[in-house]
């Protein structure tokens, strides 16, 4: 694989939407009818694939003058940053083809940026503010408007005891999970109104200023669903202080840095005699101003300082599908829950819940503006390089006992328990017999899921070289620095202990950065009693991911397998991408016995998978009848047939090959995350429904005369731009 560069065809993508007229008035064409430009399709497959992934924003979209868009190229961008666009794969009419739907998730901060966007009227003036929002690393903010919605991460099906049919909630990690249509895709409504959630910081609100009308909302991309305790529950979370504490160390940051470039550009700057004089301030007027920044900014330090105390908080959120929340503020030994970086997932059980401190960090470095001057730039190198952290080489697990989630009761203790090897995805078997939790894991060691390429790790002075002379990575993961591990835990629910022998498998060929998976399940609701068979997508080792500055910050990693020389070497020789499946074989008493890689696929050396998806087939209810349906991407995007994206389908009892390979000239598909799989796909028909204006109008109704005139002309009536 020596010389096989990382596919740049997951730069690009389509922003626009495919569905029928009926459905979606805004999109561009009807339903792309997909070919099969290899295999053929299984006879008995059936049902809806729905995937999910970022495309940016109305911003990228402006600067292609296309919808075919490259959101990371300023080169601080992620590329998990970006509006979320749900395709939707049909499998219900095989002897037509399989149909793609696509819909960007719009909600009402899509409609606040995008009138802010083309509107000059919110782009700042001498008398008011600039409204616009600006991409910082993973998300995309306006300092007056708050934090983007993006709904870019992942799904969860429910069905409740007084539904009639299917429902699909999408969800990101920060932001509220919304309620989609499975037919038309239209993102509907959230869940729980804005006062039902706690923002996970204060420090984005401005001093005397009303809290923003986007608040950032801290809660986990995968929630749980139990269609078996009283109707149907969705249980998540909802969590604070991370990320203020993150905020509050950026506040001057991002000040000294606004302040030399703005130094730079005034020093560079050609504005007319007239205009200079027509803006000149008084010593006195530019005193005062400087004086109430500084006045500010300490108010605004006093306030990250009672939030660093005060601020931490876990809580539990339970919803029917029909009410209010139900809510429980957890604590561990009296006290309030720390989470030190995300609750990316969290696993349910029949007795238990189970809250990870997941490795997935939001870092302080990827939160700093992107600046265009020079020694801005140089100092924004130097503020990351000091700034930037590992993630937790240690899994916090808090177990919470279900049966003390109870009406009237505020606080529920949780126990507490240690698990080592970092990791950001997991399941859990239903079934807790004799209270033993059995949690499957993804073990990504060294590979941190919130770090990526960007334009500091690049010296411009370098010597160019065949890899950098390619479009760069920009908003790509790095690669591992070590090898991942796949492992079984058990933990006692009633007492916290970790279980004495776990079960561990790494290959040297294949486990390397398990990001996405998928398995059967007996009802696409919940989890199954037992896992025993799991699909994982792996990234591989790719020569064009690994940079210094990954392996310096992750050198002294404590369970290090694999030595960063033979990193290195590994890397240059290329892993290739690759599918596998996950046997657990169990003894008598259903607790694993062995646990081993059944099955895999390697890909072609330039070809890398992504989003997973099990999908049942009607020849046997078994964990491996079924197929395998995943996004593979390759080359440079600049294939006219398939634009370098592929949907391929495996049979998940062999994974030996693809069986069908589907495309078409005009589905681009870029990074995607999670999908998943609903038997019908019918229009939604649930009463619950939050409207819009009655959700926002109250915080609104305290700002300013120009977000209240956005609010009513562009995000109330969900104010579009023409198609075309």
């Amino acid at each position: 694989m020596t010389g096989a560069c990382f596919p740049r065809s997951v730069l690009s993508v389509s922003r626009q939407e495919f569905g029928k007229p009926e459905d979606n008035p805004h999109a561009s064409g009807p339903p792309l009818q997909l070919e099969v430009i290899d295999g053929s399709l299984p006879a008995d497959i059936y049902g809806h694939v729905y995937i999910v992934g970022p495309v940016g924003s109305v911003a990228a979209e402006a600067e292609s003058h296309s919808p075919i868009v490259r959101p990371s190229q300023d080169g601080t961008t992620l590329l998990y940053n970006g509006e979320g666009m749900v395709y939707r794969l049909d499998f219900d009419a095989l002897e037509q083809g399989v149909s793609l739907t696509t819909r960007i998730m719009k909600t009402p901060c899509y409609y606040a940026d995008l009138g802010t966007f083309y509107d000059p009227k919110y782009q700042g003036s001498q008398n008011s503010p600039d409204l616009r929002f600006k991409n910082l690393g993973i998300s995309r903010v306006s300092g007056r408007l708050g934090l983007r919605n993006q709904l870019n991460t992942a799904f969860l099906p429910v069905r409740f005891a007084e539904d009639s049919c299917d429902r699909l909630l999408v969800t990101w990690d920060m932001g509220r999970p919304y309620e989609l249509d499975p037919v038309t895709l239209e993102a509907v409504t959230p869940i729980g109104r804005n006062d039902e959630w706690k923002p996970a910081t204060k420090l984005i609100s401005l001093p005397f200023e009303p809290p923003p009308p986007f608040q950032a909302i801290q809660t986990a991309a995968h929630p749980c669903f139990d269609p078996n305790t009283d109707g149907g529950q969705v249980v998540t979370t909802n969590t604070g202080r991370s990320l203020s504490n993150l905020l509050s160390q950026i506040i001057p940051i991002v000040a000294i840095l606004r302040s030399i470039a703005g130094v730079q550009h005034a020093e560079k700057s050609t504005v007319p005699l007239e205009t200079a004089v027509g803006e000149y301030h008084t010593p006195v007027e530019t005193l005062w101003a400087k004086l109430k920044h500084l006045f500010l900014l300490l108010l605004q330090f006093l306030r990250a300082i009672v939030e660093f105390f005060f601020g931490n908080f876990l809580d539990i959120i339970i919803w029917d599908g029909k009410g209010d929340f139900k809510k429980w503020r957890i604590h561990h030994n009296g006290r309030p829950i720390k989470i030190k970086q995300t609750t990316h997932q969290i696993g349910l059980t029949e007795d238990y819940i189970v809250v990870i401190d997941t490795a997935f960090k939001v870092s302080i470095e990827e939160l700093l503006p992107y600046l265009k001057s020079h020694k801005a730039q140089q100092l924004e190198a130097w503020a990351r390089k000091i700034l930037d952290h590992p993630q937790l080489a240690n899994n916090d697990i808090y177990i919470i006992r279900r049966q003390d989630l109870k009406e009237g009761t505020r606080i529920v203790e949780a126990k507490k328990a240690v698990i080592p090897y970092e990791a950001a995805h997991f399941s859990v078997d239903y079934k807790n017999p004799d209270d033993q939790i059995m949690l499957h894991f993804s073990h990504v060691c060294a590979w941190d899921a919130g770090e990526c390429i960007s334009m500091f790790d690049f010296d411009e002075f370098a010597t160019p070289t065949p890899a950098l002379e390619k479009q760069r990575l920009y908003g790509v993961l790095y690669g591992p620095t070590d090898i991942s591990r796949l492992g079984c835990w058990t933990i006692n629910g009633r007492t916290g202990e970790v279980g004495e022998n776990p079960q561990l498998v790494m290959d040297l060929e294949l486990t390397w950065g398990p990001a996405i998976a998928s398995y059967r399940t007996t009802s696409p609701y919940g989890s199954p009693d037992l896992l025993e068979d799991i699909y994982w997508g792996c990234l591989g080792c790719w020569d064009d991911l690994l940079f210094p500055h990954i392996l310096s910050l992750y050198q002294n990693y404590p369970y290090r397998e694999v030595g960063l020389n033979l990193i290195q070497l590994i890397t240059k020789e290329g892993r290739k991408s690759n599918l596998l499946r996950l046997q657990i074989k169990r003894d008598r008493q259903n607790q694993p016995q062995c646990l081993s890689i059944a099955k895999s696929y390697q890909f072609d050396k330039g070809y890398y998978v992504t989003s997973p998806q099990f999908v049942p087939s009607n020849r046997g209810d078994r964990s491996t009848d079924g197929y395998i349906v995943c996004i593979v991407h390759y080359g440079e995007g600049d294939d006219p047939q398939t634009n370098g994206n592929e949907i391929w389908i495996f049979d998940a009892q062999t994974i030996e090959a693809p069986i069908c390979k589907l495309a078409h000239p005009q589905m681009n598909i870029g990074f995607t995350v999670h999908a998943t799989w609903l038997e019908k796909a019918q229009r939604r028909t649930a009463e619950y429904c939050i409207p819009v204006k009655e959700d926002y109008q109250p915080i609104v109704e305290k700002h300013s005369k120009e977000i209240q005139d956005l609010f009513q002309e562009w995000v109330y009536p969900q104010k579009e731009l023409p198609v075309g």
